[in-house]
């Protein structure tokens, strides 16, 4: 049947996914991901994020949640729990919009975001411009893509099973207005151009071989 998953925001408590899926397929070629950018846009700018599946052991986290120590302590517990589905199911406030609906992937590319805005990963200071991506793509969809983690590599993507230990997994992250990067400390590595070559292939395994996106003006 596959995994289903969860994104997770352990420091605050707190996860969402599909009220009616919840397998990485149907989270990232969907509209969902609109709701991970203004999570992340809002309640949970600057917070560690991770996808995580329902095959994950607990003894198997990225090294950015093991090296904070985030163990989870029930109200009833004195002894600790690591980050799980189940845990996470138990013990998490679930973020759940009523309203959310299911979205094909044309749905999704007449109701894109068009804001002029830049998804920062904070831990490694990297940033994605989502005007560069293509059309139908939003900074949520590049997040997804980036933070899911599982124990076994089953996604349901063809040619996804990379995506169970994202890169960006346990990351914190923040979206901004464009004009900050002529602002921002230190040395940023835009990796706009990577990340639409990952979509490109992720997009067309899924639809069709050679299937590619309108880019926007």
């Amino acid at each position: 049947m596959g995994q289903y998953w969860l994104v997770v925001s352990p420091s605050r408590r707190e996860y969402t996914t599909q009220d009616f899926g919840g397998k990485l397929s149907e989270l990232l070629f969907s509209s969902w991901p609109n709701i991970l950018c203004d999570l992340i846009e809002n309640e949970w700018a600057g917070t560690r994020l991770i996808c995580i599946g329902d095959y994950l052991n607990p003894t198997d986290l990225p090294a950015s949640i093991q090296q904070d120590n985030l163990h989870i302590y029930a109200e009833s517990d004195v002894t600790s729990k690591s980050l799980s589905y189940g845990v996470v199911q138990e013990d998490f406030e679930q973020w759940s919009y009523e309203e959310e609906e299911t979205a094909t992937l044309s749905a999704t590319q007449e109701s894109v975001n068009r804001k002029n805005r830049v998804l920062r990963n904070l831990t490694t200071s990297q940033y994605v411009l989502e005007a560069k991506l293509q059309c139908g793509i939003t900074l949520g969809h590049i997040v997804l893509m980036r933070i899911s983690w599982s124990s076994e590599s089953s996604t349901g993507i063809p040619g996804g099973e990379y995506l169970t230990k994202g890169d960006w997994a346990g990351h914190e992250f923040d979206i901004v207005d464009a004009g900050m990067l002529e602002v921002m400390d230190g040395e940023w590595e835009d990796v706009t151009e990577d990340t639409r070559d990952e979509v490109q292939d992720l997009w067309s395994g899924q639809f069709e071989k050679g299937w590619e996106f309108e880019t926007r003006n």
